[in-house]
């Protein structure tokens, strides 16, 4: 069953959508649920807020607003940040693609030239429009609009990394497990290889199911920061019970100073500010990231 799914997604004999179902089987047998998971999230696609939306599908993809002034006149202005609002970098200038892989693929037909448009709803464009509002509204203006380019190319890497993620943990499946479909034994030993296996080729460096994969975590370098106060100023905020208790686990699991905490902390902002979006918050977000901006 392996090899033949390998060939045939290696030789294009069948689509990613065709192979990451067959894969499905595969999850079954060897009962891994983080396989099963993202198999299930690649096909029917993820959340917006989704803290496991791997590396590969976060894209550049640049803001252009657009301002009207008085007289009829019209102008388009990319979105530059500056130093204070570096931490908003991966928020703004970062396409999350959360579409099923089979809508992806779809895309990429339909896409005849280079690139593609996401118009922006209109909530996400009342939150980036307050970086300019002040200087377009002296000039008698007001920002209707605004969208995103993305490069066909880009979509074209997802499917490319997706398929060669797929690769790499059915080769590896089965260079460990040769008769995984009728001797594979369901133990610690071997649930805990086929853990690393997936995780690894699925998350790489970024993996955030470590822990669960058996990565050592040295507890005695481990402090931490977010006191009693904050944690309340966050409630006021607007940031959910399980959004504060994913910040205090990044806050203990990764002290100040450790490679991974500041990835860790703007993912986690980024989660929740389209969770402020998604509720009209919009005023608490330049409280969130400068609240967050003392924790990195």
């Amino acid at each position: 069953m392996i090899k033949e799914l390998i060939t045939d997604l290696a030789f294009d004999k069948i689509t990613l959508n065709q192979a990451l179902t067959r894969a499905k089987l595969i999850a079954g047998m060897i009962k891994n649920e983080t396989f099963k998971q993202w198999l299930s999230k690649e096909l029917s696609g993820y959340t917006f807020e989704d803290p496991l939306l791997p590396e590969y599908r976060l894209i550049f993809a640049e803001i252009t607003l657009t301002a009207e002034f008085p007289f009829g006149r019209f102008h388009s202005f990319p979105v530059i940040l500056g130093e204070r609002e570096d931490k908003l970098d991966k928020l703004l200038n970062f396409h999350r693609v959360i579409e099923p892989i089979s809508v992806i693929e779809y895309n990429i037909l339909e896409i005849k030239e280079g690139t593609a448009t996401i118009h922006l709803n209109g909530g996400a464009v009342h939150m980036v429009s307050k970086l300019y509002n002040e200087q377009v509204r002296s000039q008698g203006g007001v920002i209707r609009s605004g969208k995103r380019i993305i490069g066909k190319n880009q979509l074209v890497n997802i499917v490319e990394l997706t398929k060669q993620k797929l690769i790499d943990i059915l080769q590896e499946l089965e260079e460990e497990f040769p008769d995984l479909e009728t001797k594979y034994v369901m133990n610690e030993d071997n649930k805990e290889k086929a853990q690393n296996i997936i995780t690894n080729n699925i998350y790489g460096n970024n993996n955030p199911l470590n822990v669960a994969a058996g990565e050592n975590i040295n507890q005695g370098n481990i402090t931490q920061t977010i006191t009693i106060n904050e944690i309340e100023k966050l409630k006021d905020l607007g940031v959910e019970e399980i959004a504060i208790e994913e910040l205090k686990k990044i806050d203990e699991e990764n002290p100040k100073g450790s490679p991974e905490r500041k990835g860790k902390i703007m993912s986690w902002i980024s989660s929740v500010s389209a969770s402020f979006v998604s509720r009209g918050l919009y005023d608490n977000i330049p409280h969130l990231v400068e609240f967050v901006g003392n924790l990195i």
